[in-house]
């Protein structure tokens, strides 16, 4: 797999770009909502990407953020959505939004996505709710709470202790938080 693509920016439009490195100008397709975010034609570029091979087809899938790349991967994990439809889903709403909607069951934010009805909304809820890593915590810097969960978790605690102690520790605390403060406090509950 190619992980990333490190190079120039030849070429870029809303729905794919060009990266010239080595001497080869790879196409990559990218989310409408990353377009905005590109540096400019000729500045230098990284970028996550996914190979996605067929038998006729090799197609890179580039994305600005890791959390892209990884929730892009578990769209595409669900039956019947390949790659051009989760980039179709990741040019409307962004991952974060997304979760939230498939945590509360939010049919409304996912029928909004174009390509998305209400089967599909139903089946993405089904499938999405148990795949989704990273619990999102009410009330919690999302990149923080990521980060003290992958913490506790190297520290050997399971995954629903660390979330509780997380969750905890948010809802009790009433001054802002940095990430050595959550998880300190965060082991008090476990």
């Amino acid at each position: 797999m190619i992980e990333h693509v490190r190079g120039v920016l030849q070429y870029k439009s809303p729905t794919f770009i060009v990266i010239e490195t080595g001497g080869i100008g790879y196409k990559i397709n990218l989310p409408l909502a990353s377009y905005e975010l590109l540096p400019a034609e000729g500045d230098e570029i990284k970028i996550n990407t996914y190979l996605h091979y067929r038998e006729d087809n090799l197609a890179l899938y580039g994305f600005l953020s890791q959390e892209e790349r990884d929730f892009f991967l578990l769209l595409i994990s669900i039956s019947k959505i390949g790659p051009k439809s989760a980039l179709r889903m990741l040019s409307s709403i962004s991952p974060s939004e997304f979760k939230k909607a498939i945590k509360r069951g939010d049919l409304t934010t996912l029928t909004d996505i174009p390509g998305i009805g209400k089967k599909t909304a139903q089946r993405l809820i089904l499938e999405l709710k148990e795949k989704i890593e990273e619990e999102i915590i009410e009330g919690g810097d999302e990149e923080l709470v990521k980060d003290a969960l992958s913490a506790l978790l190297s520290l050997g605690y399971s995954r629903n202790e660390a979330r509780k102690a997380i969750r905890e520790v948010i809802d009790s605390s009433k001054e802002e938080l940095d990430l050595a403060s959550l998880i300190k406090k965060a082991l008090r509950y476990i």
